[in-house]
């Protein structure tokens, strides 16, 4: 995994974020809210964020509650990996998510020696599940998804999560039959519908610039 150094250093993020953690009540009512059980989910902080230049790389920045200026908002879950800190998971309001210095492939990495793993398709899934389980959150890059390979049955509720999984990390029959999908029918034919149109649509663009 490449390393962009011009993101903020894991170490100094830590820091900030364990400056700022708390057990208020906001946070609670945040994961109560979205199903989530905020005994089963560790530490994690509501802050307002921003990121500032400082001429070699950026620095991450948590604002207090009444500064004034650009800033945004999200729920902060740190990400650990062998009992240390690898990176600060960020997920706003809207579900959107994104990791503060991109150190982290996997939510749950330690999970993959399993012989058995639950997929999650979206971060606030595996906050769901009290942690259990894994899920990928590479922005870009699915290179991560071979490390599944160790993994002898991968359940996932999301057909596309585990298609896009299987294509990327296994790609043939055998590492197909691995993966058990329990996602609900009416998506499963949903998801092959638009597929087929997809295909239908690129054979018929084909036809007519041949």
């Amino acid at each position: 995994m490449s390393i962009d150094d011009t993101l903020p250093i894991p170490a100094d993020v830590e820091r900030r974020f364990l400056e700022n953690v708390s057990h208020e009540v906001g946070v609670r009512t945040w994961l109560e809210e979205r199903e989530i059980d905020p005994e089963r989910t560790g530490q994690a902080a509501l802050i307002n964020y921003g990121y500032v230049w400082n001429g070699v790389r950026y620095n991450f920045k948590i604002y207090p509650a009444e500064h004034i200026g650009p800033k945004r908002s999200a729920l902060a879950v740190p990400i650990i990996e062998a009992g240390q800190f690898v990176d600060l998971l960020l997920i706003g309001d809207d579900g959107s998510f994104e990791t503060v210095s991109c150190r982290a492939s996997w939510l749950g990495r330690d999970n993959i020696n399993r012989s058995t793993v639950r997929l999650h398709a979206h971060p606030l899934d595996w906050l769901q599940s009290g942690c259990t389980g894994v899920c990928h959150i590479a922005p870009i890059s699915r290179a991560a998804l071979k490390e599944l390979a160790a993994v002898q049955r991968i359940e996932c509720n999301d057909i596309h999560t585990a298609l896009e999984a299987w294509d990327w990390g296994f790609g043939d029959d055998e590492g197909l039959s691995r993966f058990w999908i329990d996602d609900t029918p009416e998506s499963i034919r949903r998801y092959f519908e638009q597929a087929a149109r997809w295909q239908a649509m690129c054979k018929l663009v084909a036809e007519v610039y041949r």
